[in-house]
């Protein structure tokens, strides 16, 4: 899984594979993807499972499975171990006994969209759970177009870095200059942190009052 392709960033930048090959477009996108999470993911640890609402109650009955966290109005689960999807590897269910004992619960399943997360088997009576997951603002399962568009940019901003670091703005072939734009990966990278501040941004809406960081 990724947020974005070989194909989407040679279509936003018109670079060939012999600028660039798609084994090198790759991985530097898997760079991209834990950079673009380190900016638009908040990572909350070993919070408590409460008490949300009647829809979330999150009981530990012995029979219960399904758990939200508290940060879920107008968010989502987020990738949390950088692989550019969201599965149950992004979760950590601890469930400590009343002696203080500590283990650590299996996951078989998160919704992203709801910030929904169920276990294999309920946690008794008595014990207590926390989990540490991460959120952001913009669904990052699908991906959100604007997820893929800043890891696209950013992506792209470091293949031109890549390609040239070292060269020179100028060549000459005999009577032939060539000038190179040393500055394009500067300008993809404007445009990334653009739509990393879109994707931020608390005026579209999704932010609400109680956020747990």
């Amino acid at each position: 899984m990724a947020y974005t392709d070989t194909t989407a960033v040679r279509l936003l930048t018109n670079l060939t594979t012999g600028d660039i090959s798609d084994a090198d477009v790759t991985s530097i996108i898997a760079y991209a993807t834990s950079m673009v999470n380190s900016d638009i993911n908040v990572n909350v640890t070993r919070e408590r499972v409460t008490y949300v609402d009647n829809t979330r109650q999150n009981q530990i009955n012995s029979s219960n499975t399904i758990f939200y966290v508290q940060n879920w109005r107008g968010k989502f689960l987020a990738d949390r171990d950088n692989d550019g999807g969201v599965d149950t590897g992004d979760v950590v269910v601890y469930l400590v006994a009343s002696d203080g004992t500590e283990t650590t619960a299996t996951v078989s399943a998160i919704d992203s969209d709801d910030c929904k997360i169920t276990l294999s088997s309920a946690p008794a009576s008595g014990y207590e759970v926390y989990i540490s997951y991460s959120w952001c603002y913009k669904d990052p399962a699908t991906p959100d177009a604007n997820i893929k568009l800043a890891t696209t940019y950013l992506t792209a901003a470091l293949c031109y870095k890549k390609i040239y670091d070292g060269l020179s703005p100028e060549q000459v072939y005999g009577n032939v200059r060539f000038k190179r734009d040393l500055t394009v990966d500067s300008k993809y990278y404007k445009l990334y942190e653009d739509s990393i501040n879109k994707i931020n941004s608390k005026s579209s809406g999704t932010w609400a009052e109680g956020e747990i960081f």
